[in-house]
């Protein structure tokens, strides 16, 4: 999963006054509420850029919501933060908050699915996938991680479906490429696994893809021999 920045701006407010006492009343109430939403604003980004510690981020993620409870976009992201300190019921509480209050955000319903299916709930991930890819028709991730609760279901036609359709929406999105070498891996398709692995590879995947068409290449190299 990755974090998500953009921000939902919050609706102007118009305040209509009679007199100036009451005037002076609101504009102290909503001059505090316009302070306390930006120092949240803050908190969030300054959790945002320290992805390489999620504990602290949960700290700061937590400190922003403390301020302005009803922003989605924190408790999308900071249940990421909790996943990856593996605390999974956590996350999984952030994603549906996340869900209440932006129905419309298909990260969140992506990452509640991809949540279920590492928690080997394939069943359940996929209509968050459906979901996400109804809201975002061009979403690679969630083609791609829908195409891996299929295969792990054993519903092949679909998951190579589901690869192909994650490459056609985002020919950049590698992930896709190392899960394409995996079928062709389980198919004795070995030269065309090794084509994917490799053009992954040239590519200067992050860690965790990299990790992870290294680990493939190996097997074909085993199947080779």
């Amino acid at each position: 999963m990755k974090f998500h920045r953009e921000k939902q701006k919050s609706p102007r407010r118009w305040v209509v006054t009679i007199g100036s006492l009451r005037f002076e009343t609101r504009g102290v109430r909503y001059g505090a509420k316009k302070r306390a939403e930006e120092e949240a604003e803050n908190l969030f980004y300054e959790a945002y850029w320290d992805d390489e510690h999620p504990e602290r981020q949960v700290e700061l993620f937590s400190e922003s919501l403390a301020l302005n409870p009803r922003d989605g976009i924190v408790y999308l992201n900071r249940g990421i933060a909790y996943d990856a300190l593996g605390d999974m019921e956590r996350a999984l509480a952030d994603f549906e908050q996340a869900i209440r209050l932006c129905p419309q955000r298909a990260e969140a319903y992506n990452n509640r699915g991809y949540l279920r299916y590492k928690q080997g709930e394939y069943e359940q991930a996929i209509p968050d996938f459906d979901r996400a890819i109804e809201l975002n028709p061009d979403y690679a991730q969630a083609f791609c991680s829908r195409g891996s609760a299929y295969g792990m279901l054993g519903r092949h036609e679909q998951a190579m479906a589901d690869i192909e359709k994650a490459i056609e929406a985002d020919p950049d999105f590698l992930l896709a490429y190392v899960n394409r070498a995996a079928y062709y891996l389980n198919l004795d398709r070995v030269s065309e696994a090794e084509e994917e692995l490799k053009y992954v590879l040239d590519r200067e995947p992050d860690d965790a893809t990299r990790e992870l068409a290294e680990q493939y290449l190996a097997m074909c190299h085993v199947k080779d021999n």
